[in-house]
């Protein structure tokens, strides 16, 4: 069997955070603001920087909440510029996510207050009998 060199290949989390990075530096130089060197850097890290993923997601996301309706067609939704499709498919994908995590939230919260409300509702030896 040959070697190879697959154990280098770059995971999931780390292509995703690359990719955030390198979407907040077009969105941020397009609206005129100042890339943070650790954005910069994960942007053109093979491996990104896994370690702030989930801040600069959120970077992203609310880059992308913040923009104008122009800017929005200007840098989001302008069919001509690669970035801006990438962009835009990362937003959209993004949307989803939240919509489902939101959701997912929203259930196992109704479900936390429904245990907790039929908790409530049994008597104290009911309590004890069930370890609660």
């Amino acid at each position: 069997m040959p070697c190879n060199s697959d154990y280098m290949a770059a995971s999931g989390q780390e292509l995703e955070s690359k990719r955030v990075c390198e979407l907040l530096v077009y969105v941020y130089e397009c609206t005129g603001v100042k890339v943070p060197a650790w954005i910069s850097k994960a942007s053109a890290d093979y491996y990104g920087n896994t370690q702030r993923i989930d801040e600069a997601t959120a970077l992203l996301c609310g880059a992308c909440r913040g923009l104008t309706q122009g800017e929005q067609n200007k840098y989001l939704f302008n069919g001509r510029k690669e970035m801006a499709r990438k962009l835009a498919s990362w937003y959209e994908r993004h949307q989803e996510w939240d919509a489902r995590r939101v959701k997912e939230e929203d259930e196992s919260r109704r479900k936390i207050m429904l245990k907790d409300r039929a908790v409530q509702k049994l008597s104290v030896e009911e309590r004890e009998a069930l370890g609660l």
